[in-house]
């Protein structure tokens, strides 16, 4: 059993709901015998097939790898619901954080070379490289980076990790200088893509070639991988799956921006096909066509388990672009899952089996997703396989789930001013027939500012409150990082959003214009 970060891979389904599953499927023509535990590839047509009706998962391509073959490659669904365009197992999805794995090997190729010292620390080769404490940058390490255990934070500091242009890598540095580690370097495990993307300048500074472009020749074009890519747009030339995400609960085609720094944490672009190549790779220790592609040693490298860490009671581990563990019978596993807002991935190797799965998928339509991936890799190995669980709140459904609440509230609320200001109206009409004194309308005055005004006050408030620790404390503007968020949210967020602001604009509006009548109808 095993347990790892948020945001990889999704709600827990048991062996037994696999056997249901198959259970209840229709007999259908026989088919060859894909794995270890005899599944047939009809079987897992079937139930791929299901899935995608369960989850509204507009496409899937699946890759499953026993040694040096793929056994099994198919693409399920479309590409795209606005041109309905097939998945085959060359469309091509975003790989999230798997992209992670390749940009590991990337720098184990450059240390393998003698062009870096993954025990050095990264500002020999990126010396503007600074934190907010600048005695501590140089204590980290690239392997620390590698090895997520930098003590670079994740989630609240990656909005100073979004930048774009030629100089993309450079301003990722730069912008290190507003960062305060949240432990030190070297002590223990934090998974951020922060890390990964420091790894993408490193690579880029060293090569002397764009990051892109390294990774094309060196890494891409050996493994055969012709479908892969980290550019934009040489894969919209090619066969491109659009993304898709949840409105309101109706799921709508929508891409979102890729930022180039962020390239080498999470937008890799790549096929079933390509990715079952990656996995035949990995589990034959860098052969792959009868070839020795890559260094053995750097893939066994990759694949140990670098350090550990306890969630819920459970170890695990992390090796270089790979989570490391072991299921409860104590057999191995590798994987990595990655989340983008609107694809999601998953690969997972079982070497003492020799056997890989890869699943593509391009919505973020369900938090179940990618046990999708681990349910097809018990139906070929006939294996128990329990991975980690992201909480309830992290997955994107759950997200716009919460927009769903959030506009219906903001409907009640505008609702709600109906009853209120009729029931001002009242209140001031009964003002006005009470008679009135002069020392009252004097005290009066005062209030005519003041109420009116609290409202307003308040939002100012907590705008500037904002700001401020924002600012201070993790270093980026809150306001610009939320309509940047609003770029990759599931859409219903900005409509719960605009329905929200309307509703409290449209109360605090109420509030002082009911607040200066009552204070006329007072002082009269």
């Amino acid at each position: 059993m095993l347990q790892h970060t948020t945001r990889l891979l999704a709600t827990r389904i048991g062996t037994a709901a696999i056997l249901t599953v198959l259970i209840l499927m229709p007999a259908g023509i026989p088919a060859s015998a894909v794995g270890i535990g005899r599944t047939t590839s009809g079987e897992i047509d079937r139930y791929l097939e299901a899935q995608l009706k369960a989850t509204h998962i507009p496409g899937i391509g699946v890759a499953v790898v026993e040694g040096q073959q793929t056994t099994y490659l198919k693409g399920f669904g479309l590409a795209s619901l606005a041109t309905k365009k097939p998945v085959t197992p060359h469309t091509i999805f975003d790989l999230a954080s798997c992209s992670k794995s390749f940009t590991a090997l990337a720098v184990l190729l450059l240390e393998n070379e003698g062009m870096i010292d993954l025990d050095a620390p990264l500002v020999r080769y990126l010396p503007e490289f600074r934190l907010t404490e600048p005695a501590v940058s140089s204590q980290i390490t690239v392997r620390q980076l590698l090895d997520q255990t930098s003590g670079i934070p994740g989630t609240f500091a990656e909005p100073l990790a979004f930048h774009n242009g030629p100089d993309a890598m450079q301003k990722l540095v730069d912008s290190m200088a507003r960062i305060q580690l949240d432990r030190p370097p070297g002590s223990s495990f934090e998974y951020s893509n922060l890390n990964y993307a420091l790894l993408g300048a490193l690579i880029e500074h060293v090569s002397g070639q764009q990051f892109e472009d390294y990774m094309q020749e060196r890494v891409f074009q050996p493994l055969g991988m012709a479908d892969s890519t980290f550019r934009p747009n040489i894969a919209a030339s090619r066969d491109r799956a659009d993304g898709h995400q949840l409105l309101l609960g109706r799921v709508v085609t929508r891409n979102v921006p890729v930022y180039r720094s962020m390239l080498p944490a999470g937008w890799a672009m790549s096929s079933a096909e390509d990715m079952g190549r990656w996995v035949i790779a990995n589990l034959n220790s860098g052969v792959i066509d009868g070839k020795q592609v890559i260094p053995p040693q750097l893939v066994s490298l990759m694949h140990a388990t670098a350090c550990t860490f306890v969630k819920d009671g459970e170890e695990a581990g992390y090796g270089m672009g790979w989570f490391t563990g072991k299921l409860a019978d104590g057999t191995p596993v590798l994987w990595h899952g990655g989340d983008t807002p609107n694809f999601l991935s998953e690969m997972i190797l079982l070497p003492e089996q020799r056997v890989g799965i890869v699943m593509l998928a391009n919505g973020q339509t369900t938090p179940n997703a990618h046990q999708i991936a681990i349910n097809i890799a018990a139906m070929v190995t006939g294996k128990h396989i329990e991975l980690p669980a992201a909480p309830w709140w992290a997955s994107w459904k759950s997200i716009d789930n919460i927009s769903i609440y959030a506009t219906i509230l903001a409907f009640v609320l505008v609702l709600g001013l109906v009853p209120y200001c009729w029931w001002q109206t009242h209140v001031i009409r009964r003002v006005r027939e009470k008679p009135n004194t002069a020392t009252r309308g004097r005290r009066l005055r005062l209030w005519w500012v003041v109420v009116p005004a609290t409202p307003w006050v308040f939002f100012a408030l907590l705008a500037s409150g904002a700001y401020a620790v924002f600012e201070t404390i993790f270093g980026f503007n809150v306001f610009r990082t939320i309509v940047r968020f609003g770029y990759f949210a599931p859409p219903g967020v900005i409509v719960a959003a605009v329905a929200t602001v309307v509703a409290l604009f449209l109360w605090a509006m109420a509030l002082s214009v009911t607040a200066i009548f009552r204070a006329v109808a007072r002082a009269r």
